[in-house]
């Protein structure tokens, strides 16, 4: 769940360009991060209510 919600603000910062990605000062990386966290966390909820 909290990778969901971590993944979210990574999304929101990275394309509004408030938050970047350390070493690479890009926020499109750090969206893109953030979308894969919020898919893991989906896969994560899905496989534990099976």
């Amino acid at each position: 769940m909290w990778n969901i919600i971590i993944g979210i603000v990574f999304v929101i910062g990275g394309l509004t360009g408030k938050l970047a990605l350390i070493g690479t000062n890009s926020g499109g990386l750090l969206a893109l991060f953030g979308a894969g966290l919020i898919v893991w966390g989906v896969v994560q909820i899905a496989k534990s209510r099976k």
